[in-house]
């Protein structure tokens, strides 16, 4: 299961949609005729032009980022917004800083963000490319766009304080929804700290017996570790970190969160009892090539329990051995409606909760988020080899609140190996449809 992590850096070690470039200047020109130049050279990166990488990239980034990456991290990014036809500075934060947005030939836009050396030979020392936007799109487009990816496809999208439905699209389907599960762990633990259960700053210890693997950071710690559930709380939306949502699984009961689906407004709780860990999932998954998941999926809930207890004792971690294709996403993952996912954000930012909860979501916005447009932006999100889920909670500068919900499934590794599985595009289409929910 590979899991949804902190996104911009996500793109740029997977999908490489937001791409970090470093571009060289040779000629004594201004500082803002450098930046005007520097930009015409993305123009020449994004139409794939052919440059010596050792005289434009500095070696820093080549390291990080060699140019093979690089070329693929460019078609990638234009396969369907096309080539560069202009590219216009919006802002100069400086005289060696600058936001600029692209126009591509089949109608895009691509944000674009921008530094360079002051020093000569006044290298670029970053460059941020952002998701291909459609120019004139409407919420009707973007779920134009979503029916044609392969597989299944949902979205929702709600005012949430005037209870106003903006988008719809297949949205009474119950999609895998990978670590936006995470969203009802929270859940659970911001309940009991708001009855005087538990207290943020309650410590436990990091027992290894319950480690997971990555995302995350502290499936490389040592055991006896203490934490807070604030920290673990944190890591387990911020970065998607599994160990530290197991632990928490662990020390609410998995009982606990099941029934806190229903109370966070989930149509069909039945469906994900019992309530996997992210260990279970990848013991499931990832081991014997997948023949556990299949087991699994055909039994009843109360034999599944027994068989998650047999394959905990049986099968150790370090024997998981990850896939980059799809492991029956359609039949074990945990489940919902792009819609129950809304109601989820909703009941997390009821004012009666702990307020950390709010900041706790908001410490990853997932994609670029307008803070103008939007002050407030909190975030899930989740993903495996053919499923990904983004969720998102919203604050409109009006003070309206909102919600959007998105979820692909692509189960057929055939499919997917004809046409791709881009959860940059997927990624890009989300990043559309909250630019589009209000003015």
């Amino acid at each position: 299961m590979n899991t949804h992590v902190i996104f911009r850096t996500w793109f740029i070690r997977c999908s490489a949609v937001a791409a970090l470039l470093v571009l060289a200047c040779t000629s004594p020109l201004s500082a803002q005729s450098l930046l005007t130049a520097r930009l015409h050279d993305v123009c020449a990166v994004l139409n794939l032009k052919s440059m010596q990488f050792d005289t434009v990239f500095t070696a820093e980034f080549l390291q990080k980022v060699p140019p093979m990456q690089l070329t693929m991290a460019t078609q990638q990014l234009t396969k369907e917004s096309g080539g560069c036809v202009s590219i216009r500075v919006v802002d100069s934060a400086s005289a060696y800083q600058c936001t600029a947005e692209v126009v591509t030939v089949n109608g895009y836009t691509i944000p674009v963000t921008m530094s360079i050396r002051r020093n000569p030979p006044h290298l670029v020392e970053g460059l941020f490319l952002k998701p291909p936007i459609r120019v004139g799109s409407t919420l009707a487009s973007v779920i134009k766009d979503l029916k044609e990816l392969k597989g299944t496809t949902s979205l929702s999208a709600i005012n949430l304080s005037r209870r106003h439905v903006l988008a719809a699209h297949d949205s009474s389907a119950y999609m895998p929804i990978g670590s936006t599960f995470k969203l009802y762990v929270l859940g659970a633990l911001a309940e009991q700290i708001r009855i005087g259960k538990r207290r943020w700053d309650d410590v436990i210890v990091l027992d290894t017996s319950a480690r997971s693997l990555p995302s995350g950071i502290l499936q490389t710690w040592p055991h006896g570790s203490p934490l807070t559930l604030h920290t673990l709380a944190t890591l387990m939306i911020s970065q998607s970190d599994n160990t530290a949502t197991d632990l928490l699984m662990h020390e609410l009961h998995q009982d606990s969160i099941e029934r806190m689906q229903s109370r966070m407004g989930h149509s069909n709780a039945s469906l994900n009892v019992p309530f996997l860990t992210t260990r279970d999932v990848f013991l499931l998954k990832f081991t014997n090539d997948g023949l556990p998941a299949r087991e699994y999926a055909g039994l009843r809930p109360t034999d599944r329990r027994k068989y998650l207890d047999r394959i905990q004792e049986q099968t150790p971690l370090a024997s998981v051995r990850f896939v980059d294709t799809a492991v029956v996403p359609d039949r074990v993952e945990w489940f919902a409606r792009t819609t129950d996912c809304i109601r989820a954000m909703d009941w997390l930012s009821d004012g009666r909760l702990p307020p950390a909860v709010l900041d706790i979501l908001s410490v990853n916005e997932g994609v670029e988020i307008n803070s103008k447009q939007w002050p407030y932006a909190g975030y899930k999100g989740g993903s495996e080899p053919g499923v990904i889920n983004m969720t998102y909670l919203l604050r409109h500068s009006s003070g309206d609140w909102y919600a959007l919900s998105a979820s692909w499934m692509n189960p057929d590794n055939a499919s997917i190996r004809e046409h791709g599985f881009s959860e940059a595009t997927f990624a890009g289409l989300v990043q559309r449809a909250i630019q589009l929910l209000a003015p």
